[in-house]
């Protein structure tokens, strides 16, 4: 590049800096002409305030003459501006330090000689922000020990990221779209936003966002401290910003919370490029978005009029710097929408993904609280799990679980036990049992709410408790509903409370389903604005066969429900219910026949129509995650009409959707035409790994604790493909990946990222398992 062309682009950068600091419009610094005066004919900058009048001049040249020739034409400028203006302030502005000699003969002007990286420290004290904001909170990370926001430097613990792109892979019969995912580390994230990208970190609510969100505030500000050619990281809890629209009222709200001060300095330092900005929890800000019957997109407009300041942040940020934003996956539908609410524009953005810990890091969190002990693989790699465990003295006790019972009898016992030692506690006034359906209630309460987890009230608390017991809350049981386990504080809201892991919200979800379902609710409470998952689903069904019901149990309560007043919370229950009995009839191999019954505006997670158990059965005006569909699916009388469908699997395009069985006016976002096992069966793959993926998407992303071995080959047309069933279950027990007892063959959890990266791309991984699969 031309000397003269960097030069430009210099001066353009000061200007826009001394706009910023300032406070002047886009422009506004623009040089000053002087046409009659011999000796300077243009500035290259000037900000004329209401109480002083600010001359600059701009220069990378390092050449003593070149600094005496700007500081003439200052001195000449000067004199003209002081007719009017009440002050007059004047800079040389370089690009490197000058020498002394340099320096000297300006200041015996009055001209004050900085340089770039000088001039916009001069208006923002950064060591000040960083010494204020260290000590506050950062999002819900705590110290385990006591659980205060006062957290040790060496708190973090290593968490995997990947980042995750979406490349086109060609085969033999087409192309597709796979997800490609790169390991990457917080060292890398750290520079990619110093290098101007904006990051997108998604993860499980309660898998450490806030904790990884700490560490590059710390590895930022450590380099910050160090040079001067670093930016200051200013990191927001945006669950303290609800309702504020304007990047400016959010910054001097989070300066006021810290105490830092003047509170205009940090817009003034975001604006001049000298910091970037760490947002955490997009998840946990609210609108007043209204429920309305009419638009079942609500939820989706209400989300994106939450996130409105962030928006303005996001697109208003200036040339070249990065950012940071960080929130729980699956908050929103797609990543269109992401995008979209986000303000997220161009390709200048990562969107990377923190998974559990690893073994390793899990190891090193529980060694650095004096915990040697291996974890069960069913149990969450979460910091926020693990630390309550901790805290309260029960890891020991939750190793004895026996988890190759599978998800519904490990997640029992879990509660169980958690409920047993909370009872037994000297400041417990409720007994185990009350403990555990007070959580179960509140577990189905929050379904109603748009976070899916929280924030329960102290009210809601109150509630809750009153209608379990028939009795009012005195203070010894308010105390104790604050402390309830598997709750963790939320700062937006003095005393609400938030679940902490999915896993656990799932299984609470599950036992309250069961006890709907035997009647011993007698009001479900409000309608949920969430489908029941998976998981609960399995916990449902669990406990209903433990106690000797059948598919019919819960299907009886479809049937009644159908015949009474459709409100929006039995319309959703007929839903769940009808989920249940879907899942438990799989269990018991059997059609599940619904007498064409129409379930209609509710929710769901997934719907498996690959390997159909139930028909006759309309879904009207639903909304739902996922279909998957299989060669047979349309034998079963199964319509889907005006239903929107966040992904379609085992179909390529809306071509290939089945008429018989989507009708034109439902509305399908995405498609994946390897998402089923007869997609898998027809791709170019070889046969031993449609063999692999065909069990791995069975036992991984189909609900359910284990599968019995003869399963794997259900729905299998392809002889090569059958044969490979029982070679490969080995090489996977080999490898860790299952554990059979008794011909059912168990998940181990602990390797679902490893599973979701296969499935997401089996023809570019390199996973040992693949590897040794191919080489059958």
């Amino acid at each position: 590049m031309g000397t003269y062309k960097v030069n430009m682009q210099f001066e353009a950068e000061v200007r826009w800096i001394a706009e910023a600091v300032w406070g002047l419009e886009s422009g506004s610094c623009q040089p000053s002409h002087y046409p009659n005066d011999p000796v300077v004919r243009e500035l290259d900058g000037i900000a004329r305030l209401r109480d002083v009048t600010h001359l600059i001049m701009v220069t990378t040249s390092t050449k003593l003459e070149k600094a005496k020739s700007d500081t003439k034409k200052l001195n000449a400028a000067e004199t003209i501006e002081r007719k009017t203006a009440l002050a007059v302030s004047k800079w040389l502005i370089t690009s490197k330090q000058l020498d002394a000699e340099h320096i000297g003969h300006a200041r015996k002007n009055n001209v004050t000689v900085l340089t770039l990286e000088q001039f916009k420290q001069r208006f923002f004290d950064g060591r000040s922000y960083l010494s204020r904001r260290e000590v506050a909170s950062f999002g819900s990370a705590r110290n385990p020990s006591d659980n205060s926001v006062t957290i040790s430097d060496d708190a973090y613990a290593t968490l995997p990221m990947v980042i995750v792109e979406s490349v086109m892979v060609n085969g033999k019969k087409g192309s597709h779209v796979e997800e490609r995912h790169t390991p990457t580390d917080i060292k890398e994230i750290c520079h990619l936003i110093e290098e101007g990208y904006v990051v997108i970190l998604v993860a499980p609510f309660g898998a450490g966002k806030s904790l990884t969100t700490r560490e590059i505030f710390r590895i930022i500000a450590s380099k910050y401290r160090t040079s001067e050619h670093s930016l200051v990281p200013i990191c927001l809890n945006l669950r303290e910003h609800w309702g504020q629209e304007y990047f400016d009222e959010i910054l001097e709200r989070h300066a006021r919370s810290i105490g830092f001060t003047p509170k205009e300095d940090l817009v003034i330092a975001w604006r001049a490029g000298v910091a970037c900005l760490l947002l955490d929890g997009f998840d946990e800000v609210a609108s007043q978005a209204i429920v309305r019957k009419d638009d079942i997109n609500f939820m989706k407009e209400g989300r994106r009029m939450a996130l409105t300041g962030v928006r303005d942040f996001l697109t208003k940020l200036p040339t070249g710097l990065g950012a940071l934003i960080c929130g729980r996956d699956h908050y929103f539908d797609n990543m269109s929408e992401l995008k979209h609410a986000l303000g997220i524009t161009g390709d200048n953005y990562r969107l990377v993904r923190l998974d559990e810990f690893t073994e390793d890091g899990a190891n090193s969190f529980l060694k650095k609280n004096g915990i040697e002990h291996p974890l069960p693989d069913w149990l969450p790699r979460k910091p926020l799990i693990l630390s309550y465990l901790i805290q309260n003295n029960l890891l020991n006790e939750i190793l004895d679980i026996d988890s190759s019972e599978g998800y519904g009898y490990a997640w029992d016992a879990f509660i169980s036990k958690i409920a047993h030692r909370e009872s037994e506690l000297e400041r417990s006034v409720m007994d185990a049992q009350v403990l555990r359906c007070v959580m179960e209630r509140l577990a189905f309460f929050v379904r109603s709410l748009p976070s899916g987890n929280g924030p329960i009230t102290g009210n809601d608390l109150a509630t809750t408790y009153n209608i379990e017991t028939e009795q009012s809350a005195g203070e010894g049981v308010l105390a104790q509903l604050q402390r309830l386990p598997g709750l963790t504080q939320r700062d937006q809201e003095a005393g609400s409370r938030s679940f902490v892991d999915q896993d656990m919200l799932a299984a609470l979800q599950g036992g309250a389903l069961a006890r709907v379902i035997w009647g011993q609710y007698s009001n479900i409470g409000p309608a949920p604005l969430s489908a029941i998952s998976s998981k609960s689903v399995s916990m449902t069904s669990y406990l209903l066969r433990r106690n000797g019901a059948t598919s019919s149990t819960p299907f009886s309560i479809v049937e009644r429900l159908s015949n009474e007043v459709k409100t929006p919370a039995n319309l959703q229950l007929i839903a769940d219910c009808f989920a249940v009995s879907a899942e438990m009839a799989k269990e018991e191999e059997h059609i599940l026949d619904c007498y064409g019954i129409v379930i209609e505006s509710a929710l769901f997670q997934r719907l498996d129509l690959e390997d159909c158990n139930f028909r006759k059965v309309t879904f009207l005006n639903c909304v739902i995650d996922e279909v998957s569909v299989g060669a047979l699916s349309i034998d079963f009388d199964v319509t889907f009409r005006n239903c929107i469908i966040n992904r379609i699997g085992g179909v390529a395009n809306e071509m290939g959707l089945p008429e018989k069985l989507f009708e034109k006016s439902c509305e399908v976002f995405e498609f994946d035409n390897m998402g089923t096992t007869s997609a898998v069966l027809q791709s170019d793959l070889e046969p031993q790994v449609k063999a692999l993926l065909t069990i791995l998407r069975k036992l991984y992303r189909q609900s359910g604790a284990g599968r019995k071995i003869l399963a794997f080959s259900r729905g299998i047309t392809k002889n090569d493909v059958a044969d490979y069933i029982p070679p490969v279950l080995s090489l996977m027990e080999k490898h860790g990946f299952v554990r059979i007892f008794n011909q059912v063959v168990h998940p181990v959890r602990k390797n679902t990222n490893r599973v979701e990266k296969i499935l997401n791309a089996p023809s570019v991984s390199k996973d040992e398992l693949l590897l040794a699969v191919k080489a059958l």
